[in-house]
């Protein structure tokens, strides 16, 4: 059979194209895997908390001279700062937190401040009492524009919860909730049981950031999900929805006046405050029947809180002990002595456990997953920052400079980040930045930089 001359070159020719396809497609998977695991690399290192370094002045805003009561809220990479005119006003300015000299907007319309703070978004400017009523005003965060105001009088209480501004009006013992973003009433309910018989939701996030706040500014506020909790009638208990003001889980017989009480995600704890602490934990679409329970081995203990202190773990505060427990099925994780404890907060798969007595002081103990003392700072409080650090200050600053301290919780160790003359309630902080509110000017400082840590 007659064969074409160019047939003995076809299959060659064929090979080598096949050859060389193979090493195209050779080199591409080699190329994605390189750039898979440089990614990888990347993602996990920017994922680990930051690493302190020594307190880096970055800037101020200089104040006028005689200003007293200046303040300043961080919001991430962004600072509000505020101070009264001297004239009855008041001047609040966002900055950049990287460049406190570059200011974003200013608002001196506001009249009387007393305090302000960031929001989602938002900035809430509350006014002083005048003949027992207060003004809130809440403005755009982005160009300083007040969209809407809010009546209130001295003796309510009220939450920005996300967009819904709820209120607690003591004259009429009645909660409103509010949408800002339209100015409808999604909900109107009487509340006889007075200011403190509702409740937020917690659904804290290992995200989540300290902040300095009046009153208590070494604390951490708890991140709050659209619904409240409420006492009703008949002992009863009342989840309601804050979109749409719909009850989405009921029940009575389940608290007195006075029990603790603490939402946290899709659950209700309620616990009474009596000696023998016992704790029921309720679905809070299911209140008929509890998920599961928890006694205390102690029948002298009294409970003094329950709180989130990790994921799908909270924590129960006695007056000799905390136990951390399973929020799922209330299986005891640990259960450690701890005199008069006031809180428990996490850093990672790690519990900082705050106790104050009489007879030593403050204390902060930094508690490892199962519950063994890590290290111990007496005379000190802590305040976290993140998933797995916080800082440390003296528990009674001295008058001038005091030192600051970043402790790695992972590690367990502490570098101490230098001294400010500054009162720690005219402090805040975020992930990376520290600003401090004096007569003279509100200070700006880096504490951490992400690529390094101790």
């Amino acid at each position: 059979m007659h064969k074409h001359a160019l047939a003995d070159d076809l299959r060659p020719r064929r090979s080598l194209w096949l050859s060389r396809r193979a090493r195209w497609s050779s080199a591409a998977v080699a190329v994605l895997a390189v750039i898979l695991l440089v990614f990888t690399v990347v993602y996990r290192v920017s994922q680990r908390p930051y690493g302190f370094d020594r307190l880096d002045r970055i800037g101020g805003v200089p104040m006028p001279p005689g200003t007293e009561r200046s303040r300043v809220y961080l919001d991430g990479g962004r600072a509000f700062v505020g101070h009264p005119t001297g004239d009855g006003g008041y001047d609040l300015r966002a900055v950049d937190a990287a460049k406190p000299s570059t200011t974003v907007w200013t608002n001196t319309t506001l009249g009387a401040v007393e305090t302000f703070r960031s929001a989602r978004g938002m900035v809430e400017v509350t006014g002083p009492a005048v003949a027992g009523h207060r003004k809130v005003t809440l403005l755009n965060a982005n160009n300083g524009v007040p969209f809407t105001s809010f009546d209130v009088l001295t003796g309510d209480r009220w939450e920005l919860i996300g967009k819904y501004f709820v209120r607690y009006a003591a004259a009429e013992h009645r909660l409103t909730v509010t949408d800002v973003g339209n100015g409808h009433q999604t909900a109107v309910v009487d509340q006889p049981g007075g200011a403190d018989s509702w409740w937020l939701s917690d659904n804290w996030s290992g995200q989540q950031v300290a902040t300095s706040i009046s009153g208590e500014p070494l604390d951490e506020a708890i991140t709050v999900d659209p619904h409240i909790v409420r006492a009703t009638a008949d002992r009863g208990l009342e989840v309601l929805g804050l979109a749409g003001g719909k009850v989405l889980g009921a029940g009575t017989g389940l608290a007195d006046p006075g029990d603790l009480v603490y939402a946290y995600e899709d659950q209700v704890f309620v616990a009474p405050r009596a000696a023998g602490t016992q704790l029921r934990v309720y679905d809070r679409t299911h209140l008929s029947k509890p998920q599961w329970t928890w006694a205390s081995p102690d029948a002298q203990d009294m409970p003094l809180f329950v709180t989130a202190c990790g994921e799908r773990r909270v924590c129960v505060g006695e007056e000799h002990h905390v136990t951390e427990l399973n929020a799922d099925t209330g299986e005891v994780v640990w259960r450690v002595a701890a005199e008069r404890p006031s809180q428990a907060v996490p850093v990672g798969d790690r519990v900082m456990v705050r106790t104050a007595t009489q007879a030593t002081g403050v204390t902060e103990t930094l508690l490892d997953a199962t519950g063994r003392t890590v290290r111990s700072w007496p005379d000190k409080r802590a305040a976290r920052l993140d998933e797995g650090s916080y800082l440390l200050l003296p528990a009674v600053p001295p008058p001038g400079q005091y030192p600051w301290t970043g402790v790695d919780a992972s590690r367990g160790t502490a570098r101490e980040l230098g001294s400010i003359a500054a009162r720690p309630d005219a402090c805040v902080w975020s992930h990376t930045y520290l600003a401090c509110a004096t007569p003279a000017e509100v200070v700006f400082y880096r504490i951490r930089a992400p690529w390094y840590s101790l």
